[in-house]
């Protein structure tokens, strides 16, 4: 589930091998302590790693997936030591200076042990649990799985009630696969909608018009944009472009058919690959001009599937992003399949090419009914109506006199605002608005009002115009020569068709001084995160590079390595201290065993290893819990002791009685 199919089974041979190898170390208390610390280490280290190299709202989930081996430090001290637990002493640092506090005080301490081998199991499932389902080919062998693997250890630590215990497993396997395909259903209905996975519908957003509130974005940092040298970067990226209004403040695409995206493919120049995004000029010319004059930026960020690429309205190409897929619909939005979580590449604009499809009289001049009557007083007041007759005195106002004039009235006579005030009526035919409440009476909005008013205005005055979100360029990191994105960038603008040019053009008559209402940048807070972003995404890019896969091997490796030999160092003077204090304290008489000795390997595997100075018959008492008949084991103990310590002959049938309770125990042990 996990993709890691190879380290599992290595894993679960390593822990499964300890009941094929006699050889045990003796791990004190301060083993199990150092063993704890490499952990704790491997953890904190391995989080670092995947935050850096993967997206951060994963860092979690992914690192649970990694708990089974970076906890094989404490598994491998239960497996191969003399001890079938640990101290839970030893997951505390204040627990354990207790502890020499009360051995160098002469006290006592009451020690509880725990059994490490459940907690490996429990992380191993939940950290499948956590896989990704396109990595598990076999994913719907998951929750069988985990019911056999379950029931399965239930039985090896318990005989009694068998058929109750699988009953109870095939109930609790039963609400599992409900409570699954329930998670189903609602991941279906909510979770894997386009809009979830990528941040966007590129079919219809929902605008703060007529909702009431202050704006709340995120001042994260989204892309990074390097200009060429001594080139400007572009004032607006666009993410997106709708054509169709509604009065409750949405915006759609329509007619849908033309949503649908084209997969796009690359074309060599100079041996180069560029994928070409205009719609309108001939792929002939769009090649000849990759290279040329053409403005170009390099962008940086983290991305997901089905990502919208922030672009200029007029780019023609991008090039340099390792990707698995890049589409486009003719509504000029670009969305990306990347390879990995952080991409890099470059982007080539200017003037002449456009990623959408031409204009659509019938969506681009429409304006609803609702709002024509405050739209046609507006256009009045600004001289913007065409001539009544073609004799008329005034000539017709070009397509830049009637930006020209709503954008110097918008920044004379309205203020922008990230406190909405403008509610709109659902139930109210006669109440106004939140357009018309934007226009003649309240005159204050956000970037979504002046976007949305412009839009319907042109159109109202005969130019064909759409909706366009994205971001706008205004952050500039001097030090470092490139352009922040943020959340909080995030604008909407009105795009209008150039019918001279045969081209869509970018018209933002949102006052300027809008950046300046912005939250506060400069804090300690921002800058750390700002911080971790960018050593996140550089330190991501340059592990990936071919030249420093190398290196960065060699590093792990090394690491690696250097660890492995202080471990084996460590066990190998354990093992000659063990061999050392067996010779000195071996007893060197003649040994009298029993038919009883026969079961202590297979009592091993359900008990552990018997630990030094433990009598054999006391350690053998452990097994008695999970027996449904304990008289057997203390029978046999009893004729055991007999045997081997009465100085009195032994009677033939206690030997014959004690082989066949032997028989007896091992069928249910």
């Amino acid at each position: 589930m996990t993709g890691r199919p190879l380290l599992g089974v290595l894993l679960a041979l390593f822990v499964e091998s300890a009941h094929w190898i006699r050889v045990r170390w003796d791990f004190n208390d301060e083993a199990c302590a150092r063993a704890w610390q490499l952990s704790v280490v491997a953890i904190l280290l391995s989080g670092m790693l995947i935050y850096l190299d993967g997206p951060a709202t994963m860092t979690a989930s992914t690192l649970l997936t990694w708990l089974p081996p970076l906890l094989l430090p404490m598994q491998f001290i239960q497996s191969f030591g003399l001890r079938n637990a640990v101290p839970a002493n030893t997951f505390s640092l204040l627990a354990q200076q207790r502890r020499k506090r009360n051995v160098r005080l002469g006290l006592t301490e009451s020690v509880v042990l725990i059994n490490f081998g459940n907690v490996t199991f429990v992380t191993a499932l939940v950290g499948s649990t956590l896989g990704t389902s396109s990595n598990g080919a076999y994913s719907w062998l998951f929750l069988p799985g985990i019911i056999v693997l379950t029931g399965w250890m239930l039985l090896s630590s318990s005989r009694s009630r068998p058929a109750s215990l699988i009953v109870a497993l095939v109930v609790a396997g039963l609400i599992a696969l409900a409570g699954q395909k329930a998670l189903e259903e609602v991941y279906d209905r909510l979770g894997n909608s386009e809009a979830t996975r990528s941040g966007f519908d590129p079919k219809w957003v929902n605008t703060l018009i007529g909702k009431r509130g202050t704006i709340e974005q995120s001042s994260d940092i989204i892309w990074r944009l390097k200009p060429a040298e001594k080139q400007a970067p572009p004032a607006l990226l666009r993410t997106a472009t709708y054509n169709t209004y509604h009065w409750n403040g949405s915006w759609l695409c329509q007619p849908f058919p033309e949503l649908e995206f084209n997969d796009l493919d690359t074309r060599l120049q100079e041996n180069v690959p560029y994928y070409l995004l205009s719609v309108a000029a001939p792929e002939a010319e769009q090649i000849r001009a990759v290279g040329k004059e053409q403005r170009r930026y390099t962008m940086r960020g983290s991305v997901v599937a089905e990502s919208p690429l922030a672009l200029p309205g007029n780019t023609s190409s991008v090039t340099g992003f390792e990707l698995d897929g890049i589409e486009r619909n003719n509504f000029g939005t670009v969305r990306v399949y990347p390879k990995h979580s952080v991409i890099e590449g470059s982007v080539l604009w200017s003037g002449g090419f456009s990623g959408e499809n031409p204009v659509s009289l019938r969506e681009d001049l429409n304006v609803p009914a609702i709002e024509r009557a405050t739209l046609q007083a507006v256009l009045k007041e600004l001289d913007l109506l065409e001539p009544a007759s073609p004799e008329s005195a005034r000539p017709r106002r070009t397509l830049r006199e009637k930006i020209s004039i709503l954008q110097n009235w918008f920044r004379r006579d309205f203020q922008y605002s990230r406190n909405l005030t403008i509610r709109a009526s659902a139930n109210d035919p006669a109440h106004p608005t939140a357009i018309e409440q934007f226009l003649t009476k309240t005159k204050s909005g956000h970037c979504e009002y002046f976007a949305a008013a412009t839009t319907l205005l042109l159109r109202q005055a005969g130019v064909p115009a759409r909706y366009a979100i994205g971001y706008a360029v205004a952050e500039r990191d001097v030090p470092r020569k490139e352009f922040i994105i943020r959340g909080t960038h995030g604008h909407a603008w009105c795009r209008a068709w150039d019918e001279k040019e045969k081209t869509w053009i970018d018209i933002d008559t949102t006052p300027p001084g809008w950046v300046g209402t912005l939250p506060q940048r400069n804090t300690t807070k921002q800058r750390f995160n700002d911080m971790l972003k960018r050593w996140r995404e550089d330190f991501f890019l340059w592990r990936n590079q071919p030249s420093n896969k190398l290196a960065v091997s060699l590093v792990m490796g090394a690491i690696a390595s250097g660890v492995l030999v202080f471990i084996m160092k460590r066990l190998w003077k354990s093992k000659r201290r063990m061999d050392a204090e067996r010779r000195m304290n071996g007893y060197g008489g003649p040994a009298i065993r029993t038919p009883l000795h026969s079961i202590e390997k297979t009592a091993r595997k359900r008990i552990g290893p018997r630990p030094p100075g433990m009598p054999f018959s006391e350690w053998l008492l452990r097994l008695r819990p999970g027996l449904a008949d304990g008289h057997l084991l203390d029978e046999a103990i009893s004729l055991h002791q007999r045997l081997r310590y009465d100085p009195a002959p032994a009677m033939p049938d206690e030997r014959e009685r004690l082989t066949e309770l032997v028989k007896q125990l091992e069928k249910v042990v």
